[in-house]
C-alpha cells in the first residue's frame, strides 16, 4: 500500500481534516490566541498506518505551497531527507549523553516513541560484522578442508606401507552456519524499519527473507531473545541480543498499530545551532547601505568568529543577572551582537536585544561600530528592526539600530549537513 502525504508547518493553522486524521493533539498543537486556531507546535513526522504528516520548519514553504501539496498528496522525498537528516545530525552531535545517539527522544524537546537508538546498534553489529550466524565447528571424516590432526591421530586407523606411517580415514573441520532465529530477528529489526521509514533511510537492507510474524508474537520474541542472552560468552554478542530486546520491548506498542512519532518540539535549538554554522562558514561583513550582514557561499570559514557568550559580571545587585548572547564577535574594533530568532513574525520591540547593545556598548574600550541584528527564518532579505529616533539617540553616534534579516531555513539547513 502506497503512503499518503500530507503536511504542515510549524506555527501555521492546522487544517481540521489533518487533525481528524492523524488523531492531532497537544502532543502536536498549541492555541493561538492572535489566530483563535490550533497551530502546529513540532517539526517532524506523525506515522499512521499508510498516511505520512510532515510538519516543516518556519517559512520553510509558503502556505499556498503547502495547501497545493496537500491537494496533491506529493511526496517530496528530498524536503523530507533534508528535515530527518537535520534532526539527526542535531540529536548526534548537540547531545553529549553517548546513549541518546540517533534517538531522537532521549534529549528534552525530542520526541520519537520509534526504538531508533536499538534499532542503530542492531545496525552497527550489521555493518561492522554482517548479518549474525551462528557458527558451528564439526569434526568429520574426509579429505576436504583443514584436517584436524589431534582427531585424526587419535581415531583414525594406522597404516604402515612402504616403511610409512598412514593415517586413515582423516578427520577435517567442517563449518556450519546456521541461519537461526537471531539471524531472522536482525533482519526484521533492520529491514521492517528501513521500510517503514524509506523516505529517510537509505541504509542497505541485509535482504534475508524472515518467515516468523514478528509484530503479533513480540511476547514470545522477547522470551526467545532473553533465553539466547543467557546462554552468550562473546560481549558482542550479548550486546546485540540486548538490542533487539530493547527494540522488541520498545516496538510492542506500536506494532499493532497507532501513531509513531519523530520530532522536536523545540527547532529553535535547531536553528541557533544551524545560524552558528552559517555565520561561521560564510559571514563576510556588513552591508554599509542597510546593515544587514553579508554572506558569500563560496567561503567556508569566515575570518570572522563567532561564538556563544555568558555575561555573569554586568550586575551588582543581589539578583547577579546575567545575559547569554547567541552570537558574538569582536574584530578590529568592531562588535557583532548577532541573535537567532526562530519566530514566524517580530510584533513587538525585542526589548532583550536592545538591552544587548546597551550593555555591551562600553564593555569593548575602543569600539568603533557595533552591529546588530536578529536573524529569522524567511525570503532572503532584510528589515530596520528599531532606530533610535533623534529625541533619545543622545550621544550615541554608533549601535543606534537594529536589523532583522531573513534566511530561508532550506538553505541554512543544507548547508548544516555539510559543516562539521
Amino acid at each position: 500500500m502506497s503512503a499518503i502525504y500530507y503536511y504542515g508547518q510549524d506555527g501555521e493553522i492546522a487544517d481540521q481534516n489533518l487533525i481528524k486524521i492523524f488523531g492531532l493533539g497537544t502532543r502536536e498543537l498549541r492555541h493561538s490566541d492572535k489566530l483563535d486556531a490550533d497551530v502546529f507546535d513540532v517539526v517532524g513526522f506523525v506515522y499512521k498506518d499508510n498516511k505520512i504528516l510532515v510538519v516543516f520548519p518556519k517559512h520553510y514553504y509558503s502556505k499556498a505551497d503547502i495547501d497545493r501539496f496537500n491537494q496533491s498528496g506529493i511526496s517530496l522525498s528530498y524536503d523530507i531527507k533534508l528535515l530527518y537528516n537535520v534532526i539527526k545530525k542535531y540529536g548526534e552531535t548537540e547531545n553529549t549523553n553517548a546513549v541518546a545517539r540517533s534517538y531522537l527522544g532521549a534529549k528534552d524537546g525530542y520526541s520519537a516513541d520509534y526504538p531508533f537508538k536499538p534499532f542503530y546498534e542492531v545496525y552497527d553489529y550489521f555493518q561492522k560484522y554482517g548479518i549474525y550466524k551462528e557458527k558451528e565447528i564439526r569434526i568429520i571424516e574426509g579429505t576436504s578442508g583443514r584436517v584436524s590432526w589431534k582427531d585424526t591421530i587419535r581415531k583414525s586407523n594406522k597404516i604402515i606401507s612402504g616403511g610409512n606411517l598412514i593415517f586413515s580415514p582423516f578427520y577435517t573441520y567442517k563449518k556450519n552456519y546456521n541461519d537461526v532465529f537471531l539471524t531472522e530477528c536482525m533482519a526484521f529489526i533492520i529491514d521492517y524499519t528501513i521500510d517503514f521509514f524509506s523516505d529517510f533511510l537509505t541504509m542497505k537492507k541485509t535482504g534475508v527473507r524472515y518467515y516468523f510474524d514478528f509484530p503479533n508474537n513480540i511476547d514470545y520474541v522477547i522470551r526467545q531473545l532473553n533465553l539466547h542472552q543467557s546462554r552468550m560468552f562473546k560481549d558482542t554478542q550479548k550486546h546485540l541480543v540486548k538490542s533487539m530486546i530493547e527494540f522488541f520491548e520498545q516496538f510492542k506498542g506500536k506494532s499493532k498499530g497507532g501513531k509513531v512519532h519523530v520530532k522536536i518540539r523545540y527547532f529553535d535549538m535547531i536553528w541557533q545551532c544551524m545560524i552558528s554554522k552559517y555565520l561561521n562558514r560564510h559571514f563576510a561583513g556588513i552591508d554599509p547601505c542597510n546593515g544587514a550582514a553579508v554572506f558569500d557561499e563560496g567561503l567556508s570559514n569566515s575570518v570572522i568568529s563567532f561564538s556563544q557568550k555568558r555575561f555573569t559580571d554586568i550586575d551588582l545587585s543581589h539578583n547577579n543577572f546575567y545575559i547569554d548572547v547567541d552570537h558574538i564577535a569582536y574584530e578590529d574594533d568592531v562588535l557583532y551582537i548577532f541573535d537567532s530568532k526562530y519566530y514566524s513574525a517580530i510584533n513587538d520591540l525585542n526589548y532583550k536585544q536592545l538591552s544587548y547593545n546597551e550593555i555591551l556598548r562600553y564593555h569593548y574600550p575602543g569600539v568603533v561600530e557595533i552591529d546588530n541584528i536578529l536573524i529569522l527564518p524567511g525570503t532572503d532579505g532584510a528589515d530596520l528592526h528599531f532606530a533610535y529616533a533623534p529625541d533619545y539617540v543622545g550621544t550615541r553616534t554608533i549601535g543606534t539600530k537594529i536589523i532583522e534579516q531573513f534566511i530561508m531555513p532550506k538553505k541554512v539547513m543544507e548547508d548544516y549537513l555539510l559543516s562539521n
